[in-house]
């Protein structure tokens, strides 16, 4: 494994993202994609560089139902040389974080955030102002001319365990890049998620739309929840204590404490199960919550197609989810079944 690698998986950073987020940029304003931008991606075959957590067999699958926009490669961590890629022919997606330090008062506090991110490599670019330096400026500035000749083109948020977030603001980025790839760090990790995450991307790309995730809305579809079971994965059953960091073991109470405030069917169901039927294309609703530090995205996800049929980005100073974020989501059911 390449050490000069991790410059390109892991960060730091002062910039801030959504859950799920397709166009030029992920941070501030929405922008539109250059003109081409899109049809280019379109034209590359997409590396995916993921967690060694699933295997080969799974992400096949997971591509197989969800990615059709570029042909694919999956190539193991330990086997990434990112100058083999340099060039306007790939495209990648790779698992990556950064860490955010922001001054309060007196003190400093730390946050880390972790995503895959599909992006473009502008090869020419590249070659040409690597090529005009001398060989000890070449070394020197050659991350910085990589990274400012990027395209990014899509992100999609991982929610990590809190035991990883610990460990990373102790370790060096080398170890935290090594536990983010091999270890099992992700609350959302799982098959099913990440096929329907990709299916959202997939589509979003091939209908050239902007995504941007700082918004709250939802879809018409959203009134099939008025006749329809929610399913509510069981790593929401864990609660986060923000004086101690840490997570609590799942418990069912902590959930339904919230939701004895929603008005429709919903059920508790284990990730694990959960990802299954969504591998086996069942038809179903499911909630699917990312916290990222303070900001939180809840939204329901069609699994069959992977599309987002309610969002609420819930910015502030907590971490948890409350009664009157299910009250919402009751309100725009209701709404959804009067149209």
């Amino acid at each position: 494994m390449k050490i000069r690698l991790l410059v390109f998986l892991f960060s730091i950073s002062i910039g801030c993202y959504a859950q799920v987020s397709v166009g030029p940029t992920h941070v501030g304003k929405s922008r539109k994609f250059d003109e081409g931008v899109l049809e280019k991606f379109k034209n590359t075959e997409t590396i995916f560089v993921l967690s060694e957590t699933l295997g080969r067999y799974d992400y096949l699958r997971i591509l197989e139902d969800s990615w059709d926009i570029t042909p694919y490669q999956i190539v193991h961590i330990g086997d990434f040389d990112i100058d083999k890629y340099l060039n306007n022919k790939y495209s990648i997606a790779k698992l990556g974080g950064f860490i955010k330090t922001t001054s309060m008062g007196n003190g400093r506090y730390t946050s880390l955030y972790t995503y895959i991110d599909f992006l473009m490599y502008d090869g020419d670019r590249i070659s040409k102002k690597l090529n005009k330096l001398s060989t000890k400026k070449r070394e020197k500035k050659r991350n910085d001319i990589i990274e400012d000749n990027v395209q990014r083109i899509a992100r999609i948020y991982i929610y990590p365990k809190d035991d990883f977030i610990h460990t990373s603001m102790s370790k060096s980025i080398d170890e935290t890049f090594v536990s983010l790839y091999i270890d099992d760090v992700f609350f959302n990790y799982k098959p099913g998620f990440l096929k329907n995450y990709f299916q959202k991307v997939n589509n979003l790309i091939k209908d050239e739309e902007i995504y941007w995730m700082y918004e709250s809305d939802y879809h018409k579809e959203l009134k099939s929840l008025s006749s329809n079971k929610l399913y509510i994965p069981s790593y929401m059953t864990i609660k986060y204590n923000a004086w101690t960091g840490q997570d609590s073991e799942e418990d069912e109470e902590n959930i339904e404490d919230v939701f004895k405030k929603y008005d429709y069917q919903y059920e508790i169901i284990d990730d694990t199960e959960l990802s299954k039927k969504i591998m086996n294309n069942e038809n179903l609703y499911y909630i699917r919550y990312v916290r990222m530090n303070t900001e939180r995205f809840l939204q329901v996800v069609n699994s069959k197609n992977g599309e987002v049929v309610y969002r609420n980005y819930i910015p502030g100073l907590s971490h948890k989810i409350k009664s009157k974020h299910i009250k919402n989501l009751n309100k725009s059911i209701a709404k959804a079944s009067k149209k």
